[in-house]
């Protein structure tokens, strides 16, 4: 399948540069793009968590959740047109989307509990835990455009322009995440000799990555002006809309973590070691349910199998709009 995608995109570009160089009426658009994605499961995912996260607050837990949803785009990329007559020309274009986004999560959970073994044997459980985490999502697409657009002269510099296609998009998403995980449950005794003491303290920290990519097909749709500058070239401005669906991201996640453990009477041993592992699989979106209120949210995962009967691969799509300006530059051809 994808050998038959690369003859077929070799065929359209060989065909489109040949058949440009016989007409003598090629042009090149070079242009730059700032939209707007709704982003499917991936922003319903970030979503998902910060509510989760906003209905646990309470009863010994807190929480801040600092990390935004993924609409934003910049874009940059070239289109090789040709003219097929004075009102419609065909294009063949290729680009450059680039997504991030950043933040931290962290959370604090305390218990105190009274434990009574017998009437001579009571203690004391303190526990405090703490997480950090720093995610960094980026994604970066490749669009192979195929556009039929038809021109239409308003007057002696300015042409309106329509036009639609569809292309490929090959997509890569990368998390880079470090996490620190402290927890610590100290257990006290009151005897007659003093206080007893115990103590169990785990501190790990640690880098995470996710790494996967995707091949997605869609839809395009524009309307834009050009502005003639010279005979040759002219400025370029048009608002493109996009339907485009991108499933199946499959890749590998490694998870690398240091860890520390204190633990007996007062604290008196120690332990430290890592862990290492490396795992493959995909995204996974689903429902996670709340016990306690009954809540669902919609979250992803990256999973070697489906975490749950009702999960379904995960859609990260590019539907939306955005705007562009650029420059296109005519070799040969009519005036």
């Amino acid at each position: 399948m994808r050998a038959s995608r690369q003859v077929i995109l070799l065929f359209l570009t060989g065909f489109l540069f040949s058949s440009g160089l016989f007409s003598a009426d090629l042009s090149f658009r070079v242009y730059g793009a700032l939209g707007c994605v709704n982003g499917g499961d991936f922003n319903r995912s970030i979503s998902g968590w910060r509510s989760y996260y906003q209905d646990r607050q309470g009863d010994g837990f807190s929480s801040s959740f600092d990390l935004g949803e993924m609409h934003g785009t910049a874009e940059l990329g070239v289109e090789a047109v040709l003219a097929l007559s004075r009102r419609f020309s065909l294009s063949l274009g290729v680009g450059y989307i680039h997504q991030k986004t950043s933040g931290e999560i962290t959370t604090q959970t305390t218990r105190h509990e009274d434990i009574t073994i017998s009437a001579s044997e009571r203690w004391t459980v303190d526990f405090e835990e703490t997480t950090e985490q720093k995610p960094a999502y980026t994604k970066s697409t490749i669009p192979i455009t195929l556009s039929l657009d038809y021109s239409l002269a308003l007057n002696a510099r300015w042409t309106l322009t329509l036009g639609g296609g569809g292309g490929i998009y090959l997509g890569n998403l990368d998390l880079l995440e470090s996490y620190a995980i402290d927890s610590e449950s100290i257990s006290e005794q009151q005897t007659g000799d003093g206080v007893v003491q115990y103590v169990d303290r785990l501190s790990t920290v640690g880098d995470y990555s996710e790494k996967t990519k995707s091949t997605g097909f869609g839809l395009h749709g524009r309307i834009g002006l050009d502005l003639k500058l010279s005979p040759s070239s002219c400025l370029s401005i048009a608002i493109l809309g996009r339907w485009v669906n991108m499933k199946n991201w499959e890749g590998t996640r490694h998870d690398a973590s240091e860890w520390q453990w204190t633990y007996g009477f007062w604290g008196d041993h120690q332990v430290e070691g890592s862990d290492e592992r490396t795992e493959d699989g995909q995204y996974w979106t689903y429902d996670l349910k709340d016990e306690e209120s009954g809540k669902s949210y919609a979250i992803i995962a990256f999973r070697d199998t489906e975490p749950s009967p009702s999960s379904k691969p995960a859609n990260f799509n590019l539907s939306g709009i955005s705007i562009r300006a650029g420059i296109s530059v005519r070799f040969g051809g009519r005036d």
